[in-house]
C-alpha cells in the first residue's frame, strides 16, 4: 500500500488522533460502530448503512475512514469502484486500506483543515464525511472551512454526505450527554458548539442544495453544488433548507 502524505500535519489536525491508533480500530466495530451508534447517539448502524447505499457513486473519496466498516459493508454501484481514503492519521489509512484491498484504493494522508491540492478538481462524484466533524477542533475560521476544502474536490453533479454527533438542536439522553461530556473532556471530541443551525449554515454556504435529518443525537446530511441535481430522500423524516 502507498500513501499519499500531501500536506504537514497542522496542529488543530493532530489533536485527538491517537484515539485511532492500530489497537483501537480494531475494537472500532464492536464498540463505536454496533455499540455506541445504539446505545448512547440512537442513530443505529442500518440507518447509516443505508445513507452510504443511498449515496456512495464508484468514484468515491473517504475522509476518515476509520475502520472501514461502513465501505465494507455498503453497496457500490460498480464492481470495482475508484476509491480514495483520506485522513492524517496513517493508522486508520492502512488499517481500512487492508480491509478494503479488494478494491486497492488510493490513500492520501493530509490535513482536511487546510487546502487539498492535489485533490483540487479530482472530480469525485461521492464524498463521505462521516463522524468526522465532531472530532475537529474548532479553527479561528470556523469548521465551515472543511466544507469548502471538500467541495474543490468534488464533481458538479456530486454529492457530499456524512454524519455526525452534535451538542446543540439534537436530542440528549442523560446517558449519551454524559459520554458527549466525557469525550470532550478527552479530546476525541470537540463538538461543544456544534448545531443543526451551525451545520445548516455551513452547507448552505458552500453547496447550491443540501437536507439534514436528525436522528438521535446524530445529524445526518447530503449536499450538492447544483441545484438541478438536489439531493432528495422522500423516505427520511427530513430536516431539510
Amino acid at each position: 500500500m502507498t500513501i499519499d502524505a500531501s500536506h504537514e500535519s497542522s496542529a488543530f489536525g493532530f489533536e485527538g488522533q491517537p484515539y485511532y491508533e492500530h489497537r483501537r480500530l480494531r475494537l472500532y466495530d464492536a464498540v463505536v460502530v454496533h455499540a455506541s451508534n445504539r446505545l448512547l447517539w440512537r442513530c443505529p448502524k442500518s440507518r447509516l448503512l443505508d445513507h452510504y447505499n443511498d449515496w456512495i457513486t464508484s468514484r468515491h473519496l473517504e475522509v476518515g475512514p476509520g475502520s472501514g466498516y461502513y465501505l465494507d459493508h455498503c453497496r457500490f454501484p460498480a464492481g470495482t469502484p475508484e476509491l480514495t481514503l483520506l485522513d492524517l492519521n496513517p493508522d486508520p489509512l492502512k488499517f481500512a486500506a487492508h480491509r478494503l484491498r479488494r478494491y486497492t484504493p488510493r490513500c492520501v494522508q493530509a490535513d482536511i483543515m487546510e487546502p487539498l491540492p492535489d485533490l483540487v478538481g479530482s472530480g469525485f462524484t461521492s464524498i463521505a464525511y462521516n463522524y468526522v466533524m465532531h472530532c475537529l477542533p474548532e479553527p479561528p475560521g470556523g469548521k465551515q472551512i472543511v466544507f469548502k476544502h471538500l467541495r474543490e474536490a468534488l464533481a458538479p453533479d456530486g454529492v457530499l454526505f456524512g454524519s455526525t454527533v452534535l451538542s446543540q438542536g439534537v436530542k440528549h439522553t442523560a446517558l449519551s450527554r454524559r459520554f458527549n461530556i466525557l469525550y470532550q473532556r478527552q479530546g476525541s471530541f470537540h463538538n461543544q458548539h456544534d448545531s443543526v443551525h451551525g451545520l445548516h449554515q455551513a452547507l448552505e454556504e458552500h453547496f447550491a442544495s443540501h437536507w439534514i435529518e436528525v436522528r438521535g443525537s446524530v445529524a445526518l446530511f447530503a449536499a450538492r453544488a447544483s441545484q438541478r441535481t438536489a439531493p432528495r430522500h422522500p423516505g427520511a423524516s427530513l430536516d431539510s433548507r
